[in-house]
């Protein structure tokens, strides 16, 4: 009889006349972007919203342009264990009695490029941001959500509200991988791992825990204009005399266009945003919400084909495009002459 309650009380649906303004909801990276629009939609539904931000820049205009008593920008750093623990102590006293009833990892970065082109150190950053920082704010937070659950029970059984929820800013990339983009890739499969095991462990405090999965989105995250790009690869540590001389100008040119064509036909944040808002709001979210033509597609290849052919499939690709290392082409080439040249004769 307890297991079917917990399993009722785990799937419920949401009250026939949901009191958002009850729920106090966190998101960070609310700069630019997806975090920025996620904010603001919760926001107009009546949420009361904390919106962090890393630029003082951007907590500035959210002051300058929201004087709402429901909507709180501050500072926000999630690769900073002092920031965090800021936050923390903020949304205890925002929330009192409340507690939180959802927390919104967005926040995220991507540094890096081609494997040879990318520093320990930006691999190391996407790491702290992309993993660690998501990792750090459930820790800081899951009091509050805990005091959302006892908020709630001490309401008569039909004024109790859905469960709380850590809703996830992951990627399609935390399930595959493309080229160039390793380290934000691994980046979200260790996260995806790490919340696959925590949605387990938080069962018995019926705290769900949400992966939004989109493909190629329209923000300066995943599409920086071609300046800005090229800017980047040749700022990087590891682009040496001795990479440039391996892999060639016509490598780094055709590689930055490439990238560029990977986010042709990009979707619409608002996709995202939208579900999002339904991960809050139904009583059972899923575990993944995969998003996109471009993601479902890539999901589906990915689970169907093995991956020497997924391999292959990209090596030609790249070859296609241009993306070849003038070192292999040269080295091929001369494989190439050598096995077709006439063989000496004997005398």
């Amino acid at each position: 009889m307890g297991i079917m309650s917990y399993i009722g009380t785990f799937f419920a649906s949401p009250p026939p006349n949901q009191k958002f303004a009850d729920r106090f909801v966190l998101v960070t990276g609310c700069d630019t972007g997806i975090g920025n629009l996620i904010a603001k939609a919760l926001h107009t539904r009546g949420y009361h919203v904390l919106a962090g931000c890393l630029t003082e820049a951007a907590f500035k205009e959210f002051l300058a342009n929201n004087s709402s008593p429901t909507f709180r920008p501050f500072l926000l750093d999630v690769s900073k264990d002092a920031s965090i623990q800021q936050c923390a102590r903020m949304v205890t006293t925002e929330t009192k009695e409340n507690g939180l009833f959802a927390l919104i990892n967005n926040a995220g970065c991507n540094e890096g490029f081609a494997f040879e082109f990318t520093s320990t150190n930006q691999i190391g950053k996407t790491m702290e941001v992309n993993f660690m920082g998501p990792i750090r704010m459930i820790k800081a937070l899951l009091p509050n959500l805990r005091q959302n659950i006892k908020y709630n029970m001490k309401k008569p059984s039909k004024q109790q509200d859905i469960s709380p929820r850590i809703v996830n800013i992951t990627s399609v990339l935390g399930r595959t991988t493309v080229p160039f983009y390793g380290a934000f890739s691994a980046s979200k499969h260790a996260l995806e791992a790490m919340l696959d095991t925590i949605r387990v462990e938080l069962l018995p405090w019926k705290i769900h825990i949400v992966m939004i999965e989109p493909g190629p989105i329209k923000s300066r995250l995943t599409h920086p204009d071609l300046v800005e790009l090229s800017r980047k690869f040749f700022a990087s540590p590891e682009t040496t005399e001795q990479t440039l001389n391996l892999y060639g100008e016509e490598y780094i040119q055709k590689a930055i266009e490439f990238w560029q064509k990977l986010h042709d036909g990009q979707d619409s944040p608002k996709e995202v945003v939208r579900n999002v808002v339904e991960a809050v709001e139904v009583g059972f979210p899923k575990d993944r919400y995969v998003i996109g033509t471009v993601a479902k597609m890539q999901v589906l290849v990915h689970n169907i084909l093995p991956r020497w052919v997924l391999d292959l499939a990209w090596g030609s690709v790249i070859r296609l495009v241009g993306v070849w290392p003038k070192d292999a082409r040269e080295l091929e080439e001369g494989v190439t002459t050598l096995s077709t040249s006439p063989k000496t004769q004997s005398k």
